[in-house]
């Protein structure tokens, strides 16, 4: 075994490295010329929210199992990047999922589709070797031995479709989708792989997605972040109906990759997410939003055409304890990050055409835009509430132990007649 990180692949010519925001402390933090109001609030609210600081938890690591029988796990980061070594991998994917979201054989579907994608991109691009994560989270004891017999069905299952790809599983405790990246990440960073990304159980990946994506982040020199373009379709229930007709008119935060389908460079979640972020696409977007460039997005880039299908919300009650989830997660980043950063994500991205708060977006007209503000205005009393909780939690020092885990209880499948929708 080998204590070195392994280098990207010798064809790859990653960019100049690019600027990265950091995250201030929640506590003693200093001004910096912030105003003390701002500054109280932020740090206020940042003082809201107390979880662990890591997401760190054990982790044991599958390989496909050799000719003799099936291969042993390994309880070490660095023992499965020494067994995934050969072949000096470029770019990291990773598939999270835990053994709730579904029977065996439906997490078998979803991973052949995924496993279509990936040979789409290892033919397109060949000069950058892909490593396959699959991740697979548990929440009791009988959840942990399921979890490892669904990985030991999965693993030769990729092995056998992509033989020249390497896979490694993941079992771990859940929830929190972080765990499983960062358990990945750490692996990545051994290989020396120029980018990771990763794409949810509840999305469908047109054709030639992932290759499109790869190709804009190498294109790019393997800096900042791509994802794909959401595609959205509606479910039976009026909450779904409701929220898609919303966002339509609204146009909420997503001019930036979100975590459904992304591409990463490595450099960008080194070392793992923090334990305070939910949000992995949040803690991306607020790493590389640059408001000094004439284009603040332009690390974080949409590629057109590489598109993702999802459903949009669920059941009422799963959508309102998702939607408290994302308020806080707004929240917490608005509060921890450098407030130029902050500042922009809040009036150019977050609310946008909130007049007269901020400016109004009269694009698609007039009457457009009036029902923009009004739809912003209902989020932002939603958005002012949630705030207020996590700011007096932060004053009286009762702060937040975790931001609660909001999944929908159904992955369906979508299919071809509803992609047409």
């Amino acid at each position: 075994m080998t204590s070195e990180t392994a280098r990207p692949a010798a064809s790859l010519r990653p960019g100049p490295a690019v600027r990265l925001n950091t995250p201030l402390p929640a506590h003693g933090r200093r001004r910096h010329g912030e105003p003390f109001l701002t500054h109280h609030v932020r740090a206020t609210t940042a003082r809201g929210l107390c979880p662990p600081p890591s997401w760190s938890v054990p982790v044991r690591y599958f390989l496909p199992g050799g000719p003799s029988g099936e291969a042993p796990p390994l309880s070490h980061a660095r023992a499965a990047a020494d067994a995934l070594r050969a072949g000096s991998p470029a770019l990291a994917l990773i598939a999270p999922t835990c053994v709730s979201r579904g029977t065996l054989p439906e997490q078998a579907e979803r991973l052949d589709a995924l496993l279509d994608r990936v040979a789409e991109l290892a033919e397109d691009r060949p000069d950058a070797p892909v490593v396959l994560f699959v991740g697979m989270q548990w929440s009791s004891a009988e959840e942990e031995d399921e979890s490892v017999r669904r990985l030991r069905a999965l693993l030769p299952r990729a092995r056998a479709r992509l033989p020249r790809v390497p896979v490694c599983g993941l079992s771990l405790p859940g929830p929190g989708k972080p765990r499983t990246l960062n358990a990945a990440i750490g692996v990545a960073e051994l290989l020396g792989c120029a980018g990771v990304g990763w794409v949810d159980d509840d999305v469908t990946l047109e054709a030639g997605c992932l290759a499109r994506l790869a190709r804009d982040f190498l294109a790019a020199g393997c800096r900042g972040a791509v994802g794909a373009t959401k595609v959205p379709h509606t479910k039976e229930f009026a909450t779904s109906r409701l929220l898609a007709r919303a966002k339509a008119i609204a146009a909420p935060a997503t001019d930036y990759p979100h975590g459904c389908c992304i591409l990463v460079a490595t450099d960008v979640v080194s070392g793992g997410m923090p334990g305070r972020y939910v949000s992995d696409d949040g803690y991306v977007c607020f790493r590389l939003l640059d408001p000094a460039l004439p284009d603040p997005l332009a690390r974080l880039r949409l590629v057109p055409d590489a598109r993702c299908h999802y459903y949009v919300a669920g059941p009422a009650g799963e959508t309102r304890r998702r939607i408290r989830r994302l308020l806080l997660n707004h929240l917490v980043d608005l509060a921890d990050w450098p407030l130029p950063v902050a500042r922009h994500y809040f009036r150019h991205i977050l609310f946008a055409g909130l007049w007269p708060l901020t400016g109004f977006d009269g694009t698609g007209g007039r009457r457009r835009g009036v029902q923009k503000a009004l739809i912003k205005w209902l989020y932002f009393a939603w958005f002012a509430g949630v705030g207020a909780e996590l700011y007096l939690r932060g004053l009286t020092g009762r702060p937040l132990r975790a931001v609660e885990w909001a999944p929908y209880s159904a992955v369906p499948a979508l299919t071809p007649a509803d992609q047409e929708r």
